[in-house]
């Protein structure tokens, strides 16, 4: 009877078995500790194990509640590990729910596979101008794609967030899940953020899926960026009217492993869309044949 509770408390909350086997663990290391110092004081082993093994029972059990009862406090956790601990209390009354119609089955009506194209660089880097040109590109395919672009989401479903790390971080969270909506529904995503650090970058290739994120790194030098720079970012945030802006206040982490890597301080868009077209061709992710064929039809 017994054990058939603590089966179904651990299968409604697997975060009691953790804090169980922590008490246990914990307070082993305890009594260990107390039995030795009950031997040293009184000279005797067996009053020593007898204090140990007495106080193991009961601190396991003071120990437990003192941690349930902290999990459920949020008092001094920064505000990303308070949404977390949000969202895990609200999961447990969630379930995904499973269709009919699968990716699969969209990716076959559309007739190409779905992926997400993340493209990251410093703004005035050209993600834009290669998002759009991309776009074009997959549309004179008779493919299904969509843009989605860091200055138009910042308008809507991101209006609410600044740009401290906190709320860069679930800046590209939402864009990421968002992301891996549009692929289910087996349309490829064009996505063009800055996204300065390599953990968020990491954060999106985990929930879009490794298989369906080719990371896209346009690369230019500052100097270029500012040169392109028309509405005047880079001046403002030299003059430090602009907070938080990558590149000269706030950081960018280059990526060290993108799938493409474009120089656009050399390349034209027109090139850049070559090289990416190229390499789509040659890791198949079309699923149809379209990369291919077009690539036999050129020569």
């Amino acid at each position: 009877m017994i054990t058939d509770i603590f089966v179904k408390l651990f299968t409604k909350d697997p975060t009691i078995k953790r804090h169980f086997v922590k008490s246990v663990s914990w307070r082993i290391m305890g009594s260990i500790d107390t039995a030795i110092l009950g031997f040293i004081i009184t000279g005797k082993l067996s009053v020593g194990v007898k204090i140990g093994g007495l106080e193991l029972l009961t601190k396991i059990i003071l120990y437990f509640i003192h941690e349930r009862i902290w999990h459920r406090v949020s008092f001094g956790l920064p505000a990303s590990a308070k949404r977390t601990q949000k969202i895990n209390k609200r999961e447990r009354n969630l379930f995904y729910q499973s269709f009919i119609i699968t990716r699969k089955d969209r990716e076959q009506l559309n007739n190409h596979t779905a992926f997400t194209i993340w493209l990251t660089g410093l703004p005035g880097s050209g993600k834009s101008t290669i998002a759009a040109a991309l776009d074009e590109w997959f549309y004179q395919q008779k493919m299904h794609s969509y843009i989605i672009d860091g200055d138009n989401t910042r308008l809507g479903i991101n209006s609410d967030l600044n740009f401290t790390r906190e709320g860069r971080q679930e800046n590209i969270r939402r864009v990421a899940e968002i992301c891996k909506l549009f692929n289910d529904a087996g349309t490829i995503v064009v996505s063009s953020f800055i996204s300065p650090f390599e953990e968020d970058r990491q954060q999106a290739k985990n929930i879009i899926g490794e298989n369906s994120f080719i990371e896209v790194f346009t690369d230019a030098s500052i100097h270029t960026c500012k040169q392109r720079d028309k509405k005047g970012l880079y001046k403002l945030a030299e003059e430090g009217k602009i907070k938080n802006f990558t590149g000269i206040n706030s950081p960018y982490e280059r990526p060290l492993q993108a799938d493409i890597h474009l120089n656009t301080d050399i390349y034209t868009p027109q090139a850049c869309l070559n090289f990416i077209g190229e390499w789509l061709s040659k890791n198949h992710l079309n699923g149809s044949g379209i990369f291919q064929k077009n690539k036999t039809d050129n020569e």
